[in-house]
């Protein structure tokens, strides 16, 4: 908890120093600036407009401090899609996003690049029940396992590093053998690549890990769809056993729920319309 705490504390420091400073830039491997109509280069630069983000989410929390952002005005969403759409209709004058889920939605194809990267990152981990500490404990185990092996690096490449329409999840036919209670596992239907429902089936790194996980556990898994800011409620209300909704581990969270071991190092940007004839992708 108090590791928890302090990384997050050290985060939210970093985004002030940059606020204050302006120092917030694109990714190393940039080659020229982002080509964007609005050209923000700063959290700073986002005083007075509108911003786009996912209800719930840390950018949410972090954006609403009117201590530091005082003439911000959010644009919550419920899903990475319904975020693109805001600001592709102006609705919002910009966003701030997960960076995989630029290059699997098909950010250029929104007419969107990134202005800049947020500095840092986030652990994303798998959340339980407080009450739940062994089922917790066994997902530790199995995630010690497909790092170890390189299962977990090769689902990453697999699904994050190319369009959605050119991953298929893989066969398990050891699921079919699974006997006895179900693992509630409530999940986010339109969040990909992590977690989203097509032609009536739940697919995305997020499920096939937990599909994973419930081979190594022996136990069948059932995933319910929730909005972001539910899912945590949903946790503490016993109408889960999990939440797989790429959940960063944050103190206020832990407080309420039972953390994994973190999985995934999730890094943020800002994104908004890209100028016409041009695509660059900052990244």
């Amino acid at each position: 908890m108090v590791n928890n705490r302090l990384r997050f504390m050290g985060m939210a420091c970093a985004l002030a120093a940059a606020l204050l400073g302006g120092l917030l830039t694109g990714c190393n491997n940039q080659t020229e600036a982002p080509a964007t109509v609005a050209g923000f280069t700063s959290l700073e630069d986002l005083e007075g407009h509108s911003v786009a983000v996912i209800n719930g989410s840390t950018s949410d929390v972090l954006l609403s401090d009117t201590n530091n952002f005082a003439h911000i005005r959010l644009v919550r969403c419920k899903t990475p899609t319904e975020l693109f759409a805001a600001i592709s209709d102006s609705v919002a004058d910009c966003g701030i996003i997960d960076t995989v889920v630029l290059t699997t939605l098909g950010m250029a194809e929104h007419g969107l690049a990134v202005d800049f990267n947020l500095p840092g990152g986030f652990d994303v981990a798998v959340a339980f029940n407080p009450r739940d500490e062994k089922l917790c404990q066994q997902f530790n185990d199995f995630l010690v396992q497909i790092k170890s092996d390189g299962t977990l690096d090769e689902m990453f490449g697999r699904w994050c590093s190319q369009r959605l329409d050119t991953v298929t999840m893989p066969t398990m036919d050891a699921l079919a053998d699974l006997k006895g209670h179900p693992i509630e596992v409530a999940t986010l239907a339109d969040n990909a690549p992590f977690s989203f429902y097509k032609e009536n089936v739940w697919t995305g790194l997020e499920v096939e890990m937990m599909l994973r996980f419930s081979i190594f556990a022996g136990r069948p898994v059932h995933f319910s769809g929730y909005n972001f800011d539910e899912v945590i409620d949903v946790l503490r209300s016993r109408g889960a056993d999990a939440a797989a909704a790429s959940l960063f581990i944050t103190p206020e969270r832990s407080d309420r729920v039972l953390f994994s071991h973190p999985y995934y190092l999730c890094k943020t940007s800002c994104i908004s319309p890209c100028v016409e004839g041009k695509n660059v992708w900052g990244f």
